[in-house]
C-alpha cells in the first residue's frame, strides 16, 4: 500500500512540476501545489513508520516546493478576481512572468525533480522504515483503519466547524485537516465498498469546495477586490458559504464510520 501510494503521487509531481517548468502556467502552479500537498499528507500518515533521517529530508523539500510556488498562486487567485471585473492589466501579467520565471529558477536552482526521482527510488528500494514496523507487512485494511481514524480525529479536535467560526473564526486548519482526510479517502478508495465511501468522498469534496469560497472571498476583501464580488454582495454570499460549510461538517461527522 505504502509504496503503490507513494509511486502513484510523485509519479504526479514529478509530472506537475516538468509541465509547470516549461509552460508556468495557472494550472501546472495548482496541480504541482496540490501534488506536493498530497505527498506531505502521505508522510504525515506514514511518518510513525519512517526513519527520522528519511522523514525529514523529504518532509522539508516538499514544503519547499509549496513555497517556492506560494506567491505565484496567490497571484493567480487575486487575478481571477480581477479578470471577473474585467480589470486585468498588461503590468500583472508582467509581473507574473517574472514571479514564474523566478520561481523556475529556484525549482532548477533546488533540482527539485532530480530530488522527486531520488524520492522514488528511496520508496521502491523499501530503506526508509524503521525497526518494529512488522505492522506494514500486514493486510492493509490491518493498518488504514487507524490512519483514517487519526485523521477524523484532528479534524474534529476542536469541535465541530460551526464552534470554529464562532470562536477563533481561524478555519484554515480545519481545511487543511480536511484536505488530508480526504486524501486518504483517495488514497485507500480501492479497500473499501464504492457505495460505503462515496457519502464520504461526496460530502468531503462538496465541504472543501464550499471552505475553497469562503477563502476565496476572504482574500478578495483582504487585497481590496471585495466590490469584484459584487455591490453589497460580499456579506451574504460569505454568510451562505458558511452556513453551507457548517450544515456539511454536522454531516460529515454523523456520517457511519465505515471502514471501522
Amino acid at each position: 500500500m505504502v509504496s503503490v501510494i507513494a509511486s502513484e503521487n510523485i509519479a504526479d509531481l514529478r509530472h506537475n512540476l516538468q509541465v509547470f517548468m516549461i509552460t508556468g502556467s495557472a494550472v501546472s502552479v495548482h496541480k504541482s501545489r496540490v501534488s506536493a500537498r498530497r505527498l506531505r499528507v502521505f508522510l504525515k500518515g506514514t511518518n510513525p513508520f519512517m526513519l527520522p533521517e528519511r522523514y525529514k529530508p523529504l518532509a522539508m523539500n516538499l514544503k519547499l516546493v509549496m513555497t517556492i510556488l506560494h506567491p505565484v498562486r496567490q497571484h493567480d487567485v487575486v487575478t481571477d478576481w480581477l479578470d471577473a471585473g474585467g480589470l486585468e492589466t498588461r503590468d500583472r501579467r508582467h509581473d507574473r512572468a517574472a514571479m514564474v520565471c523566478d520561481a523556475q529558477a529556484q525549482v532548477s536552482d533546488a533540482g527539485m525533480i532530480g530530488l522527486v526521482d531520488e524520492f522514488a527510488k528511496l520508496m521502491q528500494a523499501g530503506g526508509w522504515r524503521r525497526r518494529g514496523t512488522e505492522v506494514l507487512d500486514q493486510p492493509c485494511l490491518c493498518v488504514v483503519p487507524g490512519i483514517i481514524d487519526q485523521s477524523v480525529q484532528n479534524l474534529y479536535r476542536a469541535g465541530g466547524l460551526d464552534q470554529v467560526f464562532e470562536t477563533t473564526g481561524d478555519y484554515h486548519g480545519f481545511r487543511k485537516d480536511l484536505k488530508r482526510l480526504r486524501y486518504w479517502f483517495e488514497f485507500t478508495r480501492s479497500l473499501f465498498a464504492k457505495k460505503d465511501i462515496a457519502p464520504w468522498r461526496k460530502t468531503a469534496k462538496l465541504l472543501q469546495s464550499t471552505l475553497g469560497t469562503v477563502n476565496d472571498l476572504d482574500e478578495a476583501r483582504m487585497t481590496g477586490h471585495d466590490r469584484l464580488v459584487g455591490a453589497g454582495a460580499w456579506g451574504p454570499r460569505r454568510s451562505a458559504s458558511v452556513d453551507l460549510a457548517v450544515s456539511l461538517s454536522d454531516t460529515l461527522n454523523l456520517l457511519p464510520k465505515f471502514w471501522r
